[in-house]
């Protein structure tokens, strides 16, 4: 599956970098989490987006590493629908977000490609089609904490482990709505 994508992408070296990150900035947001259902929905979110960039970081010898960071989304100035945005107005909690960083000369450089250009009227920060290959992007407009190099799968357990019931059900709520609304968008 993963070689299949790159083929239909024609990226075949680590001199392909900037077709392979637009090739997975392309693919659509929506729920999907590991790189084949990524690959099969052909949608993703932060994570499954950013494990399928890294399978084929891994498949291409081009090294990289992942970031997790906190953001709050009442912050980020996107433009929700009421019942989304009605939840913000009444919780608060640190959200938990992925993307890599990718080594261009002695610095890392930040890439997040997780919002797709269907989201720009809605004021989501989406990775730049004119991208450069050395110009760092983080898809946030705001940051509340971050860390660089560890285990997505279990910094996210542990933000999510930290949070009150009460945010943890806010939480759930705000992302079902905002999955449908994404999808809603999609028809």
């Amino acid at each position: 599956m993963l070689q299949s994508f790159l083929k239909n992408h024609d990226i075949e070296t680590r001199e392909d970098l900037i077709p392979l990150v637009q090739a997975v900035a392309n693919v659509p947001w929506g729920e999907a989490r590991s790189f084949e259902d990524v690959l099969e929905k052909n949608m993703g979110t932060c994570t499954g987006k950013h494990v399928l960039l890294g399978a084929c970081f891994d498949h291409l010898g081009i090294e990289y590493r992942p970031v997790v960071c906190t953001f709050q989304w009442a912050k980020q100035g996107i433009v929700f629908p009421d019942h989304l945005q009605n939840i913000l107005e009444k919780y608060s909690w640190n959200h938990g977000h992925n993307f890599v960083q990718i080594k261009h000369e002695n610095d890392w450089i930040d890439v997040d490609i997780t919002w797709d250009t269907l989201l720009m009227d809605y004021n989501f920060p989406v990775f730049p089609a004119e991208w450069d290959g050395q110009t760092p992007f983080i898809g946030l407009q705001s940051m509340e904490e971050r860390w660089d190099g560890v285990s997505i799968k279990d910094k996210k357990a542990d933000l999510i482990n930290a949070l009150s019931d009460e945010q943890r059900a806010a939480r759930e709520e705000f992302l079902e709505g905002f999955i449908e609304w994404i999808d809603d968008l999609r028809k």
